[in-house]
């Protein structure tokens, strides 16, 4: 018998945005899985890049949304992913951008298997950044990353992707 060694790499299960008087659910899951496949959609205005953008500053991005509702209402990003199979959730405050995440295994709702670890967010190549450990877990240990030249570019300009349960996949040509 064969056993199913985890996928390497990084699956986004959900966004919560925690706010002030409500928390604001983002669900890529279906049956407790990664769906194959998630899009986005929604009317303009709805709020389709700014979901993106905080996927964005979870994973380590710089920024989240200023927008003013924004900035009023919500306190936290916490983004839940699995890394290499594993349910993790990282955390960082919002209003102004933060310099850390906190890291731990777990899912939103379950109570933490392990205590909050602080990782910077720059630099992002250092041993004890977010983007380290990530890198790791899609087994691109030592990538060295380095800012693109175009700054203040929206996520949604960067590439055009699909998440799937394989983990993101590039389709900008």
């Amino acid at each position: 018998m064969t056993t199913m060694q985890p996928l390497p790499g990084i699956r986004i299960r959900r966004l919560r945005l925690v706010g002030v008087s409500r928390n604001y659910d983002l669900d890529f899951t279906q049956d407790q899985r990664v769906r194959g496949l998630s899009v986005v959609a929604g009317a303009f205005s709805s709020g389709k890049t700014a979901v993106l953008e905080f996927i964005a500053y979870g994973l380590g991005g710089k920024r989240h949304p200023r927008h003013p509702e924004v900035l009023r209402k919500v306190r936290s990003c916490l983004l839940e992913v699995e890394l290499s199979g594993e349910p993790h959730v990282i955390e960082r405050p919002v209003g102004e951008p933060s310099k850390v995440a906190y890291i731990r295994r777990g899912t939103l709702d379950s109570p933490p298997l392990s205590k909050p670890e602080s990782r910077t967010i720059e630099p992002a190549g250092a041993p004890e950044s977010l983007s380290a450990l990530l890198l790791g877990h899609c087994k691109l240990e030592g990538v060295q990353l380095r800012e693109a030249p175009s700054r203040g570019c929206p996520v949604t300009h960067v590439a055009v992707g699909a998440l799937t349960e394989h983990g993101w996949g590039d389709f900008s040509g």
